[in-house]
């Protein structure tokens, strides 16, 4: 047992400095990555607790339209500066990194909106508090979704594995569901104490989230970014050049192919490299379209994503529906939320740990479509019951949160970004141009857009019902009628939310990335780059001194091995990653000299 424990620690010290063998990241990068996202998540999720359709109506006291507005007019301003910001990183290079500088520069205006929306004050007059629920949840909105994207699109700046990125979203996402466990468990007690006073427990909560969470958000400074960079910029000179050296050679393969494309004239290479460069500066909106629409995968998932777009509407009136239902009065109700929201909010974890064997065995539309046929079952059983056949109480209390849990079973929120990486990778293999900022547009932000825009058309039910949140603001023991009204409309939003689910899963059944398709564009990037060894791969070396083998791999003053012919450390580590790197790390040539 001792020996386990110190050669588990011997690893660990190994690895802090050192990535593992065909991976990118070590576990220094690892750790600093999980500090960033918890500070963004901190942020985030407080954000959460005032800044909903249903939250802005209740905390604000102003009627239930300005929320669905609200969220509107922020995912506009967002929709709009995704691209710009986009084409920006793609363009220039900073000491910092390319995606870095966006994370830095918007931290400060997260912190200051954070806290101008969470203290949304008491105004007597309902057009001063109309008011500033517009100019500071808009922009709040705005930057704190912005700031979300940029966590969920690191992923795929940090690592080019593709099985790397699947594999950290588990421990980093661990880190990140800290932040939201805690408040689950502080935040109803809190909000009891303050009762007829909510709006200050809000100010306390979010002071201290903004100050924990801009400290941890500089933690991205330690971490490295790494996305290829191809020296032709246009993909189909890149094509061109694959079809000549098929004709010549007339081996396929992916791989192959790209190596077999670099050994056309210099001079030719030079002057294509030029002219997509100079094509390159000069992208308009229209030209990057044109480019996207090669992109045949990326507008399925979009397609599935904008008419999944309301498959967590039910989570809008997940508090408000605990509030209501899980006991008589509103006090007992916040005092007794805590273990009932951790058991809820630990359904996520429980997709996390799934999530690396998962991906090692299905495609990645599979897996989102398996665990959403769950949240489907359990939204479709809450609409068809109906809330008010639930008792109030205990009944409502056990039923409600196995259901809200078994809702919450599922990864697509961690798989999302690591599809943007494929997509973003995909997009470069065709085109050259890896268009993040566009792709992430029609990944995150114009189906969060679309949601509001049907939660819109969802508000004519709402108001037909005739639910408005302010009305249950600071009120201990909620009259009947008004009970009776949120029930109806709960049992409305959790039908609207199967039929969602419903809707995404037929459409990612037709999503063609799969995972050998990945990985074969991973390897054709790796063998078209001119930066590849810039990247920090781990090498068979590092293996070695892992095992105790420092033997296995005689490196005589860096330039010999032990048959005596001259390589790099470099070169064998290139030359052994497609071996041990199934996911598309290794180059065309290492595949090539394996199978001699």
């Amino acid at each position: 047992m001792k020996e386990k424990v110190t050669k588990l620690f011997s690893t660990v010290k190994a690895m802090w400095d050192k990535p593992l063998e065909g991976r990118f990241l070590n576990l220094k990068e690892i750790l600093s990555f999980g500090m960033y996202s918890l500070g963004n998540s901190w942020i985030y999720n407080t954000i959460m607790l005032v800044i909903t359709i249903t939250y802005i109506p209740y905390f604000y006291g102003i009627d239930a339209i300005h929320g669905y507005t609200i969220y509107i007019g922020g995912s506009l301003i967002n929709m709009f500066l995704v691209p710009l910001i986009g084409q920006a990183m793609e363009k220039k290079r900073t000491k910092w990194g390319r995606y870095k500088p966006y994370i830095l520069f918007s931290l400060p205006l997260l912190a200051l909106f954070t806290m101008m929306s969470m203290w949304a004050p008491q105004y007597d007059s309902e057009v001063d508090r109309i008011v500033y629920a517009y100019c500071s949840c808009v922009p709040v909105i705005a930057i704190s979704t912005f700031a979300n994207n940029m966590y969920q699109t690191m992923p795929n700046v940090i690592t080019p594995n593709t099985q790397e990125r699947a594999d950290i979203m588990t421990p980093i996402g661990l880190i990140v569901g800290f932040a939201p466990t805690i408040m689950n468990i502080i935040v109803g007690p809190i909000r009891s104490a303050f009762m007829g006073q909510e709006y200050i427990a809000m100010r306390i909560i979010g002071a201290i989230a903004v100050v924990i969470g801009s400290i941890c958000v500089m933690f991205i400074l330690k971490v490295k970014e790494r996305v290829y960079e191809l020296e032709d910029k246009n993909r189909e000179l890149i094509e061109a050049q694959e079809a000549a050296a098929r004709a010549e050679s007339g081996e396929g393969g992916v791989a192959g192919e790209i190596a077999e494309s670099e050994t056309s004239p210099a001079e030719v290479k030079a002057a294509e490299a030029e002219t997509a460069r100079a094509d390159a500066e000069k992208l308009s909106f229209a030209e990057s379209m044109k480019l996207l629409f090669k992109n045949k995968p990326l507008w399925i998932l979009f397609a599935a994503l904008v008419i999944g777009s309301l498959r967590e509407f039910w989570m809008q009136f997940q508090p408000l529906a605990i509030q209501l239902r899980f006991a008589a009065t509103t006090t007992e109700a916040l005092n007794i939320s805590g273990i009932p929201n951790t058991i809820i909010g630990f359904g996520v974890t429980v997709s996390m740990l799934l999530l690396p064997f998962c991906t090692r065995k299905l495609n990645k539309n599979w897996i989102i479509i398996v665990f959403s046929c769950l949240s489907l079952l359990s939204t479709a059983i809450l609409g068809f019951v109906g809330f008010e056949n639930i008792p109030q109480g205990t009944t409502s209390a056990v039923v409600l949160t196995i259901l809200f849990f078994l809702a919450r079973v599922n990864p697509t929120y961690l798989l999302i970004p690591v599809m943007l990486g494929d997509l973003a990778d995909y997009q470069q293999y065709k085109t050259g141009r890896r268009l993040e900022g566009h792709i992430q547009n029609f990944i995150m932000v114009i189906p969060v857009l679309m949601s509001f825009v049907f939660m819109l058309c969802g508000w004519v039910w709402q108001q037909d019902i005739g639910f408005e949140p302010s009305k249950y603001t600071d009120i201990e023991v909620v009259p009947q009628a008004l009970q009776d009204i949120a029930t109806e409309w709960f049992t409305a939003a959790f039908l609207l939310s199967a039929a969602s689910i419903l809707g995404m899963i037929i459409i990612l059944m037709f999503y063609p990335l799969s995972k050998k398709k990945v990985e074969e564009v991973t390897a054709a990037l790796r063998g078209a780059s001119v930066n590849a060894d810039e990247m920090g791969e781990g090498d068979l070396n590092f293996m070695a001194e892992m095992r105790g083998e420092s033997d296995a791999i005689e490196v005589v003053d860096g330039d010999e091995n032990p048959d005596g012919e001259d390589a790099s450390a470099d070169d064998i580590g290139a030359a052994d990653a497609p071996e041990s790197a199934p996911d598309g790390g290794g180059t065309a040539e290492g595949s090539e000299e394996k199978d001699e």
